[in-house]
């Protein structure tokens, strides 16, 4: 997934003092992590800690897949930064990290170097940074998670939303019928009147999308989270920067792009990643066009006092598609979001 050049908007980054480099960073080179999260105030003398860690440690264990979460969860306590599971593997965990709505917790089976520190990571849509938001994989797929009923529930959300994104990707059933209509006058005053109308029913599903998937980057966008999560730990080559605009195909398959709010439209929850969902369904919905449409039209020309032409059109799409996302672009205007989505075919 990667980023067209995007105008700048009236989002001003405001920069946090240094964190620990796992809190944007679980997954490097050396060493494979999980973040667990919980409110920084418990009705428990030290709550928070555990709490935060037993998630993080449940995270752990479903990716490896392990069995007796429960019976290894209850292992932990505020004060052990290693434990041992019951086969043998030793789970070592960071010192917990608090800020005013958030305490985290990282867990993994390396030991953990506490001591790095690193400066908050800005999305940079207009720069393309950090680089992952620009660099088109078959394996990863984004997150995206705003405001949360409670703010230690970003995080997951933003796994939560990479797995809905996810299942679109993966296999999507498009039922769908569009009618588009076209009318041209001229009345006896030589007046012209062009008009098009495009409307749509139908819906697309999703599959369900059932594999693990491991967060390893993250970045904020004012007050939402972008985390980049992988289907497996393998990392499979970055593609070149391509300006996908100018592409119709790659490799021999179809690029298509899908749209959601240049009308102005908003999401009815008005969060951004909605807007991302509705997109690629928009391009999921062009892709299945590409594969079939049966299509029906009639036309109408009528001499009264002027001209006037009236074409109609009903177009009827059902297919199921899957597409490799390439690259998202985001446009703020008057303070909502405008997504565009380029999708790649997948036979």
């Amino acid at each position: 997934m990667g980023c067209q050049t995007t105008p700048k908007t009236d989002i001003k980054p405001v920069q946090k003092p240094p964190a620990p480099c796992w809190l944007q960073s679980p997954v490097s080179q050396n060493q494979v992590g999980f973040i667990g999260t919980a409110a920084p105030l418990s009705a428990t003398q030290y709550g928070s800690i555990i709490a935060s860690r037993q998630r993080a440690l449940t995270s752990l264990i479903t990716h490896y897949k392990l069995p007796l979460i429960e019976l290894e969860t209850n292992k932990v306590t505020h004060t052990a930064s290693k434990i041992t599971l019951n086969n043998g593997k030793e789970v070592y965990f960071s010192e917990p990290y608090s800020t005013a709505d958030t305490l985290y917790s990282y867990a993994s089976t390396t030991p953990i170097k506490t001591n790095e520190q690193c400066n908050e990571i800005q999305c940079n849509f207009v720069q393309c940074q950090p680089s992952w938001l620009c660099q088109g994989t078959q394996n990863s797929v984004i997150g995206v998670s705003y405001y949360t009923a409670f703010s230690h529930q970003k995080l997951p959300m933003s796994a939560q939303n990479a797995r809905t994104l996810a299942g679109y990707l993966a296999q999507a059933r498009v039922n769908m019928n569009e009618q588009l209509s076209e009318s041209f006058k001229i009345d006896d005053q030589a007046d012209k009147q062009h008009a098009f109308k495009l409307s749509r029913q139908g819906d697309v599903t999703a599959s369900k999308f059932e594999n693990q998937l491991l967060m390893t980057n993250s970045c904020n966008y004012g007050s939402t989270l972008f985390a980049n999560y992988q289907f497996s730990e393998k990392v499979t080559p970055a593609m070149r920067t391509i300006n996908w605009r100018d592409k119709q195909l790659f490799e021999g398959k179809s690029v298509v792009l899908g749209n959601f709010g240049e009308n102005g439209t908003i999401a009815p929850d008005n969060l951004l990643s909605s807007a991302i969902k509705y997109a690629i369904r928009d391009a999921l919905v062009e892709l299945a066009k590409v594969k079939g449409v049966e299509v029906s039209s009639n036309s109408t020309l009528v001499q009264n006092n002027g001209r006037y032409y009236l074409s109609h059109a009903h177009y009827s799409i059902k297919q199921t598609v899957s597409g490799r996302l390439l690259d998202i672009q985001i446009n703020y205007k008057d303070g909502l979001p405008n997504v565009y989505v380029w999708l790649l075919e997948e036979r």
